[in-house]
């Protein structure tokens, strides 16, 4: 009877964890820490292969920007990183801080390396999902950054403290020298 409670608490792809022992006794099965919570998974898994009914994903299938890559082929670029995610049919099977959605669409455009290419796996919810007017988003790894103010590339007009211009006639060169030179250019053609 003790067996078979224990086997019922045997953590499954996609639980909760902080070390991979919490995930599985036998080296099998590691803890991603990345992930929010930790996320039960096998690294470098092929194509149906993933127990616990998940899904073999492969992330940065290609490197962006890249037309091309020698390195692409069945386990993708060498930046790339397959795993099992859980597999799911709504957000409500998946944990707090993660979605049920397909990897194929942005922002992961990831590849499903199973057989069955409609699986809805767990995954992180993106960052512009996340509630922006929260204060320190839950998202450790984001493209997007602070509000920043545009730069005005233009030249610096210093007048504190009767300071004069740094370039006072910088806007004006180049009109007069656009003038300058049409006349120069009629000049030495005849005109």
């Amino acid at each position: 009877m003790i067996g078979g409670a224990l086997a019922g608490c045997t953590p499954s792809i996609g639980d909760k964890c902080t070390l991979s022992t919490d995930c599985s006794s036998n080296g099998d099965r590691l803890c991603d820490t990345s992930q929010p919570g930790g996320y039960c998974t096998e690294f470098d898994c092929v194509g149906n292969a993933c127990p616990d009914k998940a899904a073999c994903i492969l992330y940065n299938a290609s490197i962006s920007g890249c037309g091309f890559n020698d390195r692409n082929g069945a386990t993708g670029a060498r930046t790339s990183r397959s795993s099992c995610s859980a597999r799911c049919g709504s957000n409500s099977d998946c944990r707090n801080g993660y979605i049920c959605a397909d990897a194929r669409n942005p922002p992961w455009n990831a590849l499903i390396l199973d057989d069955d290419q409609v699986q809805m796996t767990c995954l992180v919810i993106p960052a512009d999902v996340v509630d922006a007017g929260t204060e320190g988003s839950s998202a450790v790894c984001s493209t997007l950054g602070p509000d920043v103010p545009a730069i005005d590339a233009g030249a610096a007009q210093v007048n504190d403290a009767g300071v004069p211009p740094l370039f006072p006639d910088a806007g004006d060169a180049s009109d007069d020298d656009a003038g300058d030179g049409g006349d120069a250019s009629d000049t030495e053609n005849g005109g």
